[in-house]
């Protein structure tokens, strides 16, 4: 699980925690680069030059600067100061004079952004969503940011993970193996004495989420043959192999039934024309 699963509710103290670390831990593993990779490339098809778009939970701006190397404006927000903070020190180190905007702001405060609407698109990655409290508040919050028929990428934790099934079985833990099966959210956790609230909806439950307001267009698994990330110190053994395992990622990654058994699904929204945006209650689940 990512540094980016930490509920925005939460103080930013949790994220805070882990925003000096989450480069070393994810970002430059085999792994990360790996799903990385595979996430970019549909961010690279949706996005761009000359569009200006919208990233929640941008955590260490990694995202954000590639997409701003290839002449897209971002703005980019994140509950964490110390991500934020890391973020900027890495774009005046790497690309000073790239388009984005690195703000401080809650997933729950996007609604905020009103002023600076309409984005030509949206992204969330590697699961930030999947800590969000109110997430049909969110949706319609976002809604109200994008243009009609603009895209929004949103990656999403994995329900039915094959890997971590697999992975916790083979150590005797069944509670593992089968814990975002589970009704409601799980606590993780994400370092030592910090604990967060993670929701595991499957994509059809995401798909009514988000509707009306938008239509999903395509969506794919990210990490179904790729490991999650805490196998890390296994593939390292063994880096050759993961060559080979992300090669079958790019064949199997579209596959019905098999995308759904991924670390993460990367679903393409895209708004809707011509709906209403609804009216959510600003409290509650």
């Amino acid at each position: 699980m990512t540094a980016s699963l930490l509920t925005p509710t939460a103080c930013a103290a949790p994220f805070d925690a882990v925003a000096g670390t989450y480069d070393a831990t994810f970002t430059n593993s085999l792994i990360g680069r790996a799903q990385r990779s595979a996430t970019w490339r549909e961010l690279d098809r949706v996005f761009h030059s000359g569009q200006r778009v919208l990233e929640i939970n941008c955590g260490t701006g990694v995202d954000a600067v590639h997409l701003a190397g290839r002449g897209v404006e971002v703005v980019a927000c994140d509950v964490s100061p110390r991500m934020i903070e890391v973020a900027r020190h890495r774009l005046s180190r790497t690309a000073p004079r790239a388009p984005i905007d690195f703000r401080v702001l809650a997933t729950e405060e996007i609604a905020t952004l009103q002023d600076e609407r309409p984005f030509d698109g949206a992204f969330s990655n590697f699961a930030g969503l999947n800590c969000v409290p109110n997430l049909p508040l969110v949706a319609s919050d976002l809604a109200q940011l994008l243009k009609p028929g603009a895209p929004a990428v949103l990656c999403f934790a994995g329900r039915y993970v094959a890997w971590e099934m697999l992975w916790y079985i083979m150590r005797g833990d069944a509670r593992k193996a089968f814990r975002r099966l589970q009704y409601g959210p799980i606590s993780a956790r994400i370092a030592e004495g910090v604990t967060v609230e993670v929701h595991y909806p499957a994509v059809r439950e995401l798909v009514r989420i988000f509707e009306p307001e938008f239509r999903l267009r395509r969506w794919m698994g990210v990490g179904v043959a790729v490991p999650p990330s805490y196998a890390e110190a296994q593939v390292r053994r063994f880096p050759s192999v993961m060559d080979v395992l992300e090669a079958i990622d790019r064949i199997v990654a579209g596959w019905p039934l098999v995308r759904g058994v991924a670390d993460h699904v990367l679903l393409t929204f895209e708004r809707a024309e011509g709906v209403g945006v609804r009216r959510l209650p600003v409290t509650g689940a």
